[in-house]
């Protein structure tokens, strides 16, 4: 079972309303899904010099605020696996209250070759095992 990703929400994190910035949920957002890659993956080190992610697309639904101090988890899932892309569902909460749900499409990149590939298979089979 993949484990949620649990933020230290920093002071930096936080705005002049002391709430944490809406751009800051990019950075958690991020920071789960490498969280939920090593875990499906079970690899410390994965060179994502050779084939790797770029983001293509981010959308951010948030319901309440999270302040500094609070126990923020975000909880992962590849919800859909394309022939070149994967999307990333996030929920966020904050001691069991809803505080944003988000979404990332990630497209594959061979950075050697600088073009889009296809999803590799061993990809494919860690994450129809996370999943499952």
């Amino acid at each position: 079972m993949i484990q949620p990703y649990q933020p230290e929400i920093r002071f930096s994190d936080v705005d002049a309303y002391g709430i944490v910035h809406n751009a800051t949920y990019i950075v958690y957002m991020e920071q789960a899904r490498i969280h939920w890659w090593r875990q499906a993956v079970r690899q410390e080190r994965w060179d994502w010099s050779q084939i790797g992610v770029l983001v293509a697309h981010h959308n951010i639904d948030y319901v309440q605020p999270v302040k500094l101090g609070d126990p923020l988890e975000i909880a992962c899932q590849i919800a859909e696996v394309g022939d070149k892309s994967m999307d990333v569902h996030y929920k966020m909460t904050c001691e069991g209250r809803p505080i944003a749900t988000a979404k990332t499409v990630l497209v594959c990149f061979d950075h050697a070759q600088k073009r889009t590939v296809s999803v590799p298979q061993a990809w494919r089979e860690a994450i129809a095992e996370a999943e499952r």
